[in-house]
């Protein structure tokens, strides 16, 4: 028999919450960013569009910015305990690296910056790049790479050891995390005002936690808590994890047995009483 306390609760959840520890932005779905949970941050969209299945813009000049942000909860990212990864399969056309005014900068950018502003930056140009902890950067390890004749996997890490660069999963750079930026950033595109951009092209971008998130925690921002429980009870109430309406992933379904159930529920309210997935 199922927990009646829990189906009274069950009963107030009648629509899903976002998938657990996934931030994705597929240009094969055509859409911009912002259609796939992603926030805009620049001053100008230099004529973005996804209609061909890749998202494309430019020219991007000196001056403006393009770029978006995921739409992380605020305290996920902790780069003492795990590593985080952001990853971009992109093309670069005309994409300017190098020193502007006293500052190191490249015309595509991925950036991370954890809750407490402990960050790391990739500066990218069509044929060098480069990764820094400061604003110059000039100082900064750098390297040339070809990322204008052919779509590349380009993907930044942050965590314990520092922060790590990698092109078609080869690393190429690292360096310490630096401190004091703004916290809880994952930023994509052109996100300087001093460098420039003749064409981007972006297939696909992910943002990956290296460590699941712990049982409950669906929303990945490493506690347990009414956030979660909204979730649960939602799919609590479905039961069964092949029903269309079910959140993506089943992430109530804490034991993976295909449903949502008590063995779940006792599940949930031991890690709800504990909170923290991670405790320092």
């Amino acid at each position: 028999m199922r927990c009646a306390s829990l189906l009274l609760l069950a009963g107030l959840s009648t629509s899903a919450s976002a998938a657990n520890c996934e931030w994705v932005y597929r240009a094969s779905f055509q859409t911009l960013p912002t259609a796939q949970n992603w926030t805009f941050e620049g001053s100008s969209l230099s004529g973005a569009s996804a209609a061909t299945g890749v998202l494309i813009y430019g020219p991007a000049s000196q001056g403006g910015t393009t770029y978006w942000d995921a739409n992380v909860p605020p305290g996920a990212m902790d780069f003492t305990k795990f590593d985080w990864s952001v990853e971009a399969q992109v093309r670069l056309t005309g994409a300017t690296h190098g020193n502007v005014s006293g500052y190191r900068r490249g015309g595509f950018v991925l950036a991370l910056s954890d809750k407490a502003g402990r960050w790391v930056i990739a500066d990218i140009g069509s044929t060098r790049l480069s990764i820094r902890n400061d604003n110059n950067g000039t100082s900064d390890p750098q390297t040339n790479v070809d990322l204008a004749s052919s779509f590349r996997v380009v993907r930044l890490t942050a965590g314990p050891t520092g922060g790590r660069l990698f092109v078609d999963g080869v690393q190429l750079l690292t360096i310490p995390l630096g401190s004091g930026l703004t916290p809880n950033r994952v930023n994509v595109g052109d996100g300087s005002v001093l460098a420039s951009a003749t064409l981007t092209e972006i297939i696909r971008v992910d943002l990956i936690p290296a460590q699941e998130p712990c049982p409950g925690d669906v929303n990945c921002d490493t506690f347990v808590n009414d956030l979660d429980f909204e979730t649960f009870v939602y799919g609590y109430n479905l039961l069964d994890c092949a029903d269309p309406a079910m959140t993506p992933k089943c992430p109530a379904d804490l034991n993976s047995d295909g449903f949502v159930d008590d063995l779940d529920f006792q599940l949930f309210v031991q890690m709800y009483d504990v909170l923290e997935c991670f405790p320092q």
